[in-house]
């Protein structure tokens, strides 16, 4: 139910423009009971009882409106509540929990630590919490800097580790501590750049309901990982695509009630929002159960638009088509989709934020769209490889675990393509230094590493030279300092100065398959043919 109770506020909407107004009410609707309200010109007053602080319902106000079209006084208390009264500094800010001030408690003050010890949040506890607001660009500038600080880090034990000091005892320890400290700093400054996915969520109870009466559908909306992390430019750059296939979904996705009854299903279309972490990345899946992509309707669709298709092509090529550009098989353009914006915005939305949009569905049974985004945090905890004279990076979170492969469970396919029996399964293999052309490696598969990686929810085996140790690395972006490149997602600096590539792991799967004319190892020889595979 709605945190009902505790103390009553006066929320004022000033020059907030109808819609806006409307989610904005709706949203106070959540936090309280609403009383009373009023509106006077520009200026519409609403009267709330809410358990939580005016800080917390300002802070949920500001993800729709601007801190200057806020107002929120506390009526209990005297004078206005300390939320009112914070001057804006910029658009775009951070919420950023400082410590408890030695202020006079309000009356509020038993409700709201009890909202905060439900909420689970330390900072809360005796006492008034206080926040600030940050512009976005002073954290960034933060994080730079502890960024630079992880790296003077990293060359300071590359030097202990070269010079004779290595067995100076106060040395290490200070080292070990400085290496615990900067990690530490860096986990706080990027926590205050998180908001939880609930932010983005929220806004489309109100969209499924308002559409689903348009269309004349019955449609439940379940939302899954609401408190999953993201970086707060992420959410907002997220709420865009994931509009257009909530749109989608409904429009184009779940059937009428009486078509859905007439295959055997409930009346009520059910549509599913869900986020998760998955490794380095978050997972944000549009999960409706309607009817499912049209095969043929795409094909007979790419034909008359002029796309090169065949019938023998795979299932998932076919729903890679619906993101070609102008690409639309509704049969006529509704206001609810088809507006002109396509699929091919949503991919390169997605893809311009380092993600990309993957498409399952399955006839009759629905259609699942998985967004897959870095989260995007300046520092990772990298795995260093070594592959000819060359040192690259794995996200650790990627790497499932590494060995040395035996002959006997290396099996070549027509194509050139070669599987690596691991336990009870068999994984493609990637030789690194095929897939990015690097001179001076192991061509032998036997005499190689094989780190099991997982991407894109599957796994492949990379080949690589020899494993150097794991460290914390910064993320720089290749692509705005130089350009995209096949198969890497970014740079680092290491200790000594030198820059190392990040493999993206995914990516590593698709260049090797690009390049697969030609022979993936120098000694084939070596792998058995795919007819010996025992049956599993």
């Amino acid at each position: 139910g709605a945190p009902g109770g505790g103390a009553r506020f006066q929320v004022t909407l000033i020059g907030v423009a109808d819609k806006d107004r409307d989610l904005l009410i709706e949203e106070l609707a959540q936090l309280g009971d609403i009383e009373d309200q009023q509106a006077d010109g520009e200026r519409h007053r609403v009267v709330l009882t809410s358990s939580l602080s005016g800080d917390d319902i300002e802070a949920v106000m500001c993800f729709i409106a601007e801190p200057e079209q806020l107002e929120v006084r506390g009526l209990d208390a005297a004078g206005p509540a300390a939320a009112g009264e914070s001057k804006p500094e910029t658009k775009a800010e951070v919420e950023a929990e400082a410590a408890p001030a030695p202020a006079p408690a309000k009356p509020a003050a038993p409700a709201k630590a009890e909202s905060a010890a439900k909420s689970g949040d330390g900072a809360k506890k005796g006492g008034e919490s206080t926040s600030i607001r940050v512009p976005v660009s002073k954290v960034d500038q933060i994080i730079n800097l502890v960024g630079e600080l992880i790296i003077t880090q990293s060359m300071l034990n590359q030097v202990a580790e070269d010079s004779e000091t290595v067995n100076d005892g106060a040395l290490v320890t200070g080292l070990n501590l400085l290496q615990r400290t900067a990690r530490d700093l860096q986990e706080a400054v990027m926590s205050v750049r998180m908001v939880p996915m609930d932010y983005v969520f929220s806004r489309f109870p109100r969209l499924v309901r308002d559409l689903a009466g348009k269309l004349d559908k019955d449609v439940e909306l379940v939302t899954e990982g609401k408190s999953t992390e993201l970086d707060k430019g992420l959410t907002e750059r997220i709420i865009d695509p994931l509009t257009h296939l909530v749109r989608n979904s409904l429009d184009h996705g779940i059937e009428t009630p009486d078509r859905r009854e007439a295959a055997g299903k409930p009346r009520t279309g059910r549509l599913t929002l869900s986020a998760q972490h998955q490794g380095g990345n978050i997972l944000i899946e549009v999960i409706d159960d309607g009817g499912g992509l049209n095969r043929e309707k795409i094909l007979e669709k790419a034909r008359s638009s002029g796309l090169s298709v065949s019938d023998s092509m795979s299932d998932d090529e076919v729903w890679q088509l619906i993101f070609a550009p102008g690409f639309s098989t509704a049969e006529a353009v509704s206001d609810v989709s088809g507006r002109g914006v396509g699929m091919d915005v949503v991919k390169r939305n997605i893809q311009a934020m380092g993600g990309h949009v993957e498409i399952l569905s399955t006839p009759g049974q629905g259609t699942t769209t998985r967004i897959v985004l870095p989260l995007t945090l300046a520092i990772l905890d990298g795995m260093s490889i070594k592959v000819g004279r060359e040192m690259f990076i794995l996200p650790v979170s990627a790497v499932i675990e590494s060995l040395q492969p035996r002959a006997d469970d290396l099996y070549s396919m027509a194509g050139g393509d070669v599987l690596l029996k691991v336990r009870e399964d068999y994984l493609p293999v990637v030789a690194v230094h095929h897939a990015l052309d690097v001179a001076d490696a192991i061509t032998d598969p036997t005499r190689a590493i094989a780190v099991i990686v997982q991407g894109e929810g599957r796994r492949y085996a990379l080949l690589v030279d020899e494993l150097v140790g794991q460290q914390q690395v910064v993320v720089k972006n290749l692509e705005t300092n130089y350009r995209k490149v096949p198969g890497v997602s970014a740079a680092t600096i290491l200790g000594d100065g030198s820059v190392a590539l990040i493999l993206d792991v995914a990516d590593m799967h698709r260049l090797g398959q690009s390049k697969k004319e030609n022979p993936v190892f120098g000694a084939p020889s070596r792998a058995r043919p795919v007819e010996e595979l025992e049956p599993s």
